[in-house]
């Protein structure tokens, strides 16, 4: 397994190395620290700044730093996992852009990266570093946070809620968890999203209510008859862990952001689907939505894993 693990001098990217040293890696497990140095030509282009001698200092003094903190974080992760392979790479230019290309071309089949959950529509339009990586790469992601919701170390992730809509990628993430190792203290909610029934039946509530309120019925007990099936299923394999099942009504990223606030969540596990991301990123795709603003940590899986299953 390749692991590509983005890193910077902040205290995110130092929870994320954490996470990565305290799990056990499958056997020839290859982890690469990688870090961006920024482009200094164009910077200085943007500010207007004439001195290019003062720019090529500036750019050779952070180098020099990165790679020393990358020497640094690879000594002490080789000493956490002495079974693993461990290296380090630094990349040149815009940080998202880099960790793609390098993810592509390393072949990563997952990226582990530290992030903050922002609550800003605005931060999220421009594009964070993770709504881009997470936009772009093929590979599952996870995003860790600094601290999880109930205030505890995020390596504590006691409460997990998985998203299930019916979908190959909601499946592969089923199984993700089903194949993973857990703690029998942890709990899981598996969640499925009716997207606002009254808007796909409005003109019909205003003239027959009762034929809606039949419709809305049929439709939640069937959502919720699907999703019971895999908590039994999950409830075989998992048998030490507590594992329920929710059907929510409304917006798919609102109402699962807002189900891991009351939940006290401290993982989001959601598939996605190799394009999906991309072709919707003008309005930003449900996982996408959740990895950016979530405040607990978020596991994205790519359909492709499903394979690995079966």
């Amino acid at each position: 397994m390749k692991v590509l693990v983005p890193l910077d001098d902040s205290s995110y990217s130092e929870a994320a190395l954490i996470s990565v040293g305290a799990r056990h890696w499958p056997a020839r497990t290859e982890i690469l620290l990688y870090s961006v140095v920024n482009d200094y030509d164009k910077l200085g282009k943007v500010l207007a700044v004439p001195d290019e001698q003062k720019l090529r200092r500036l750019k050779e003094e952070q180098e020099r730093e990165v790679i020393c903190m990358l020497q640094r974080k690879c000594d002490g992760l080789r000493r956490s996992l002495p079974e693993v392979t461990v290296s380090s790479a630094v990349g040149y230019g815009h940080p998202a852009t880099q960790i793609v290309e390098t993810a592509h071309r390393w072949g990563a089949q997952l990226i582990i990266m530290g992030s903050h959950g922002r609550r800003n529509v605005q931060l999220y339009a421009l594009g964070s570093v993770t709504a881009q990586v997470i936009e772009k790469t093929p590979c599952s992601m996870e995003v860790i946070r600094l601290l999880n919701r109930s205030g505890k170390a995020w390596h504590d992730q006691r409460r997990i809620i998985v998203c299930y809509d019916g979908s190959d990628h909601s499946r592969a993430a089923l199984d993700w968890v089903a194949h993973s190792a857990w703690a029998p203290h942890q709990e899981f909610a598996l969640v499925s999203v009716l997207n606002t029934i009254e808007d796909k039946i409005g003109a019909l509530q205003i003239f027959h209510q009762k034929k809606a309120n039949e419709l809305k019925a049929q439709a939640i007990a069937a959502a919720q008859g699907a999703l019971d099936s895999h908590v039994e299923r999950l409830r075989e394999m998992m048998p030490n862990n507590a594992i329920i099942g929710h059907v929510l009504e409304g917006y798919a990223a609102e109402s699962i952001l807002e189900l891991a606030e009351d939940f006290l969540a401290d993982l989001i596990v959601i598939g996605a689907h190799s394009e999906q991301l991309h072709i919707d990123s003008a309005i930003g795709s449900v996982a996408k939505r959740i990895a950016c603003f979530s405040r607990c940590c978020v596991k994205v899986v790519r359909a492709h894993e499903m394979s690995r299953f079966r």
